[in-house]
């Protein structure tokens, strides 16, 4: 994976702790802000918009803004784009993470994966937060019950611009080809859905991660993690469901880490 990073998988789970914030993590850091941020297109396309060092300042700004969760939630979204893909390499991003209309973080889905192995869209939904009183596999618990949660009402709901979105998102994120027009396809069946009212969270594949604050002296389990995962399918919401959780002791050491580059 990346050096400093202990990861465990399972059929169901996958669990990366952070247990130090390495070089290699930020290269990776580095290398792939912008294509997250604004689409691996635009970035190739060799847009000024899209640089590294622009990237960086239009994430702090948009990070300054933000209250204390959201922060949380944003440095755990950047984490799952980094870390998802490089466990998964035949998975391709379908979303960008800046939104397109403002300066600000994407509205709709966390993240959109395709799987170029099965061939099938994945919705990806992300909470971030720390443990508070609570044990490490109990908050990671917590983190993965909100994002079944919030997935399954979004999924299920009537809200046409949340796949509009998604299907913006796409056009400026992939290059052309045949990727990207399955992609399209797949989107705009689910848009139809909403169009026609009939959404259904049951015909959805969908990856549930969650970000845990804490320090890896208390390790989040695999077998937790995998039983939760077990649980979650058994609840029949989905037509397809895995967890990936990440653990981190805190957000600010990445925080600190893109001011510096901002800085140099």
């Amino acid at each position: 994976m990346i050096a400093g990073i202990t990861t465990e998988n399972t059929e169901l789970a996958t669990v990366c702790r952070i247990e130090i914030f390495t070089d290699e993590l930020k290269t990776e850091i580095r290398n792939r802000l912008a294509a997250i941020c604004h689409g691996k297109d635009k970035v190739e396309a060799g847009s000024i918009i899209a640089s590294y060092r622009e990237t960086l300042k239009v994430f702090l700004n948009i990070y300054a803004n933000k209250s204390e969760d959201t922060r949380k939630g944003m440095i755990g979204e950047l984490l799952t784009h980094i870390l998802l893909l490089k466990a998964f390499p035949d998975y391709e991003s379908a979303n960008p993470y800046f939104n397109m209309e403002e300066a600000s973080i994407k509205k709709g889905f966390d993240l959109i994966i395709f799987d170029q192995i099965c061939g099938e869209l994945k919705i990806v939904e992300v909470k971030s937060g720390g443990a508070g009183a609570h044990g490490s596999d109990r908050a990671n618990k917590a983190l993965l019950n909100t994002a079944k949660n919030d997935l399954k009402g979004r999924l299920n709901d009537n809200k046409i611009h949340i796949w509009m979105n998604a299907i913006n998102g796409a056009k400026i994120a992939l290059s052309g080809g045949k990727i990207k027009d399955e992609i399209n396809r797949i989107l705009e069946e689910c848009y139809m859905e909403v169009a026609n009212e009939a959404p259904d969270s049951t015909s959805k594949r969908v990856i549930l991660v969650s970000v845990l604050y804490k320090a890896c002296a208390e390790p989040i389990s695999i077998d937790a993690t995998h039983g939760k995962a077990e649980q979650i399918i058994g609840e029949g919401l989905f037509q397809e469901a895995t967890v990936f959780s990440i653990q981190k002791e805190t957000w600010e050491h990445i925080v600190a880490f893109l001011e510096q580059e901002a800085a140099e």
